[in-house]
């Protein structure tokens, strides 16, 4: 399989990125893949083959040998897009395997050229995108950028309407309904994500307890509360608040007593999807407005919720730094933190080196008559296009079909089922908890579109926990017009011809 890289060095680079990321990003840093557990691979394998539904692609497709040519961002490369030989590692041979399959299934070459996407960078890297498309290159086939670099391809209105084209089936169960449907804007749809993309998986947020002050406080199952219907955040603030311990005696907080809850304040998103709140909504005529709720009574009163819970001792809110994620992140694997919200990337980036014993949960509901749990994406992941220039658009369309339904044959179990669910669970009921996490997962036109709404439609809400402002009803009223105006060019600029 042939790769054309902009960089030659490519696995130092990505180590180098991960390691130097922006320290107010909302990037984790990405490690290697789990060690490989080829027992466990080879029954994935065969579930693959007898349980996961094929796709729908005519048998007969051939492409004749054709380069497919994606463009996409170098940090999570290795994982999402490519690796260059089978080594026994479960997730790389599965994503070795996929592109093998697509290749042999559609007689295509799958290609690569590779730039620095992630947050710190994914304005320039959509601009490149952009000048290329808008000279009419027709450098590239398909498109793969972090997700709010994705935006800004459909905003800029370089990505083909894949509602329009041949061979992609959006009622497959590897596209993400809750995506699909948030994404569509006046019956056009110009990206898509789902199994095709390993981050869709490892950057649901969820919230991690360790068992060992679960224990030292005899809390009793927490998986429980859960399958109850039980777990919402009054709930994790009562337990929160049992945990606290002044360690150095000084009779202030500090990064180094023990909690409760512990958190870096990017990670209080996930609150506000997990109450069942949204940012917008869908009028009659099926095109995005800003949701009433956004403003309204409730969020309000989860905002007050939050600010009242961080004044409280056990529950701690770090710094909008690299360092405060350090902080929240090294206190939960030190077993000096009850709960620790994050993505799901933490269990294999992180607790599988540690010493931590941990369990995990979805995030809580906000209260107990909610129906269900919900969660948010973390913003690393992956959505695909179809440039306008494109030469050959049906065959653009064939391989995102494939990937994406390979990826659900084989990938995302790998990924799953194995590196998440098996190797990095100690017990039955994590396994139990990531599905319920997995099928909790909640788009957003507003978050989905932020960096085309300057940002508001997650900073509103999380600066004003931070900050500790109550007065929500304010805010909006000073951003209304603003998220308004933002909003009317987005649909604008998506729904022109």
């Amino acid at each position: 399989m042939k790769k054309r890289l902009l960089s030659l060095l490519l696995a130092a680079i990505m180590l180098a990125s991960a390691a130097c990321s922006d320290t107010t990003s909302d990037d984790p840093v990405v490690t290697d893949a789990p060690a490989a557990d080829t027992a466990a691979a080879e029954a994935v394998e065969t579930e693959a083959e007898t349980e996961f539904l094929p796709d729908n692609l005519p048998a007969d497709l051939d492409f004749g040998a054709s380069s497919v040519h994606t463009f996409g961002w170098e940090e999570v490369a290795i994982t999402e897009f490519f690796t260059e030989e089978l080594n026994g590692d479960v997730v790389n041979d599965a994503v070795f395997q996929r592109n093998q399959t697509v290749e042999e299934r559609l007689n295509v070459v799958l290609e690569y050229t590779l730039a620095p996407g992630n947050n710190a960078n994914h304005q320039a890297w959509a601009n490149s995108v952009i000048n290329s498309t808008m000279a009419g290159d027709g450098a590239y086939d398909i498109v793969a950028g972090y997700s709010m670099a994705g935006t800004l391809l459909a905003y800029n209105r370089v990505l083909h309407n894949l509602a329009e084209l041949p061979h992609l089936d959006f009622d497959m169960p590897w596209w993400p309904s809750s995506l699909m449907s948030e994404a569509v804007c006046g019956g056009k749809l110009y990206f898509c994500s789902g199994d095709i993309s390993t981050n869709m998986i490892s950057m649901l947020y969820a919230m991690y307890f360790n068992k060992t002050v679960a224990d030292n406080h005899a809390l009793g199952s927490l998986y429980e509360l859960v399958y109850e219907g039980t777990w919402t955040i009054d709930k994790m603030i009562e337990l929160a608040s049992l945990c606290y311990v002044d360690a150095n005696g000084d009779g202030t907080r500090d990064p180094m007593d023990h909690f409760g809850f512990i958190t870096q304040p990017v990670y209080n998103d996930p609150f506000f999807f997990a109450s069942g709140l949204s940012t917008t909504t869908f009028g009659d005529d099926g095109l995005p407005i800003i949701s009433p709720e956004f403003s309204g009574e409730k969020t309000q009163a989860l905002l007050t919720k939050m600010v009242e819970m961080y004044q409280q001792p056990g529950l701690y809110l770090a710094g909008y730094t690299m360092e405060g994620y350090d902080h929240a992140r090294n206190a939960f694997m030190e077993d000096r933190a009850l709960f620790f919200d994050t993505e799901i990337s933490y269990a294999t980036n992180y607790l599988r080196a540690s010493e931590a014993s941990y369990g995990i949960l979805p995030m809580p509901k906000y209260d107990e008559a909610q129906e269900g749990y919900h969660t948010a994406m973390s913003f690393p992941y992956t959505l695909y296009g179809i440039p306008t220039d494109v030469k050959n658009p049906e065959m653009s369309a064939a391989v995102l079909e494939c990937l994406a339904s390979e990826s659900y044959r084989t990938v995302s179990p790998a990924l799953f089922e194995v590196a998440l669910k098996v190797k990095f669970s100690s017990d039955d009921d994590a396994g139990k908890m990531y599905d319920i996490i997995r099928g909790s997962a909640n788009f957003d036109f507003g978050r989905l579109f932020c960096a085309n709404m300057g940002y508001l439609t997650y900073s509103l809400f999380r600066d004003a926990v931070v900050n500790g402002n109550t007065n929500w009803a304010s805010t909006m009223k000073a951003q209304s017009k603003v998220l308004d105006k933002y909003l009317s060019k987005v649909v604008e600029a998506l729904t022109a011809e």
